[in-house]
């Protein structure tokens, strides 16, 4: 018998089999159960993600002659030739070897003949974006206007090349990046129905590499099933995958904030002969350097392998981490203009263990542990209160050319913010946070590690406000030119419009609001009272009040708390 891949064999035949896609599964069950089926369809996100796997499974629903709940029975005459690809009336075009005019004006001539098997003849284009312009002009009438019982379904791993005039016309599902506790809980599933044994920690390495894709994840494990055909192990998705093992990237993490250079070069010479790549080394450092100040920062829990690792990093300050990410950043965009990989890796790791922490300094110079200790505290106050003082002015824009443009006053940095409340509506915000997961996507590791810190809080038709939660980070964030250019340039992508980045830190935010709102508040006052305002309460101050808190839910949404 020939062998069939195991993503193949374990494709999604119902909708509760789908992965990671719970919320797109639901409206499509609902939309088949109420009778109210859209004429087209657009499934859009990364590969592997589902996208094909939903549309044949809602085309053969949409033909099943014994629905269960919205699912296809999988068993009457219309299921089973449609999982043979033996049914007339559902059709799927691969766009990316079929995307000339041709191609689609012979799907215009024939959607005007009636199905013949189902109730719906359903046309299924697969990288949609691949057509021409002349086929997508060619498809525009009979996409706005198709015979009754015809549906058209599109798929797309690049929804910023697909025609706006196109999107309009359909029903958009955007599909995310299926989490790593689902992939390995799936794979969990399929590998003991195979009856195959595996390691649990191969099965994450999988899942990391595998980046949010379950096509990627089971393609990966066919390739480890070559090793052993029933055993998935630990050392042969390392080799495979050519990353490290996060007990040794958790180690060299040690090595370097204790500034041992032999050893840390010693350790990254060992996981180089094992197999480990010098980008994948880089990139795990990031992450790992990432979650571990999260951890230690904003005790988000997160999972090490080392025993105590958590316990082990709380001496170190945050700079420690923080400086680490930015060099291995330097080292990782180094390795794409020189092809001696392992020179970006050694200079990262001697600039890394050169890097002298203020309390080695201070105990190499003579100073006492205890002297060092109340001095630290006295740094530690004086900081927050720094902080404090200077929150209400950490705010920064980003525009074209940042590098090039004089750095903006304080008072021009609150200008910038209020001009964006000013004419700021609940739609901007809420178009920048529907494309907001696809822009993590185009990012690399490191890159979505910081912008995964930012958020957008408010937005106009021009600019954007993006809340940084963390004071390092916004600093960090805002020096970061490429990074911001990239991200301006994405949103204009996915959203068809140009917006200018106008980037808070979180403390900060919460007072610019608040001021916001109140010399709104005073503006609305004085247009209905010139004069003076009365103490009484009447209709009009009810009024007044009202169109305040409006205003203040259409900006903020449901961060707008209301008090009497």
């Amino acid at each position: 018998m020939v062998y069939q891949a195991l993503y193949r064999r374990w494709r999604p035949k119902t909708f509760s089999a789908v992965v990671g896609q719970e919320a797109i599964t639901e409206t499509l069950k609902n939309a088949i159960k109420r009778q109210q089926i859209s004429h087209a369809f657009l499934f859009a996100g990364p590969r592997g993600t589902g996208k094909t796997s939903c549309a044949k499974i809602f085309a053969k629903a949409l033909n099943c002659t014994n629905l269960q709940d919205g699912e296809p029975c999988n068993q009457c005459p219309n299921c089973l030739a449609a999982d043979h690809g033996a049914m007339n009336d559902l059709l799927e075009i691969d766009a990316a070897s079929n995307n000339g005019v041709d191609e689609i004006r012979n799907i215009r001539d024939k959607v005007k003949y009636a199905p013949t098997q189902g109730k719906y003849k359903i046309y299924i284009i697969d990288e949609v974006h691949m057509l021409s312009i002349g086929a997508f002009n060619a498809l525009l009438k009979t996409l706005e206007e198709p015979p009754q019982n015809v549906v058209f379904i599109l798929a797309t791993t690049e929804l910023q090349k697909v025609p706006a005039t196109i999107i309009s016309r359909t029903q958009r599902f955007q599909f995310k990046r299926i989490s790593n506790d689902a992939l390995i809980t799936r794979m969990k599933f399929i590998l003991d129905q195979e009856k195959i044994t595996y390691d649990p920690k191969a099965l994450s390495v999988v899942a990391q590499v595998a980046d949010g894709g379950m096509r990627d994840a089971l393609s990966i494990l066919d390739q480890l099933l070559s090793y052993d055909g029933t055993n998935v192990k630990y050392e042969d998705a390392l080799q495979l995958t050519g990353f490290a093992a996060q007990e040794q990237i958790e180690a060299l993490l040690l090595i370097l904030l204790k500034h041992d250079p032999a050893a840390a070069l010693q350790k990254v010479q060992q996981l180089l002969k094992d197999g480990a790549m010098p980008k994948n080394i880089l990139d795990e450092l990031i992450d790992l350097s990432a979650r571990a100040l999260l951890a230690l920062q904003a005790d988000i829990q997160t999972q090490f392998l080392t025993s105590d690792f958590i316990q082990k990093l709380k001496p170190y300050p945050q700079s420690a981490f923080s400086n680490l990410i930015e060099l291995a950043n330097t080292a990782l965009t180094d390795l794409r203009y020189t092809n001696q990989q392992r020179v970006p890796l050694d200079v990262f790791l001697v600039k890394a263990c050169q890097e002298d922490v203020p309390e080695k300094a201070a105990l190499k110079s003579g100073v006492s542990r205890s002297d060092f200790d109340a001095l630290n505290q006295k740094v530690i106050a004086l900081t927050q209160k720094f902080q404090e003082r200077r929150a209400d002015q950490s705010v920064s824009v980003s525009v074209q050319n940042t590098a090039k443009t004089p750095e903006p006053s304080k008072s021009e940095n609150r200008q910038a913010v209020y001009q964006v409340l000013e004419h700021a509506t609940r739609q901007d915000l809420n178009a920048v946070k529907d494309i907001w997961p696809d822009l993590l996507s185009t990012l690399g590791v490191s890159q979505r590690a910081l912008l995964d810190v930012l958020e957008p809080v408010a937005a106009s038709p021009t600019k954007i406000v993006l809340k940084c939660q963390y004071e390092l980070w916004f600093e960090r964030a805002n020096k970061d030119n490429a990074l911001l250019e990239h991200v301006t340039q994405e949103i204009a992508k996915l959203t068809k419009h140009d917006y200018h980045l106008v980037l808070i830190a979180d403390s900060a935010w919460l007072k610019v609001r608040q001021a916001f709102v109140e010399s709104h508040k005073k503006e609305l006052l004085a247009q209905k009272h010139p004069t003076a305002v009365q103490p009484e309460t009447s209709k009009a101050d009810d009024e007044k009040k009202e169109e305040i808190v409006t205003k203040a839910k259409a900006l903020f949404g449901d961060a707008a708390h209301i008090h009497d």
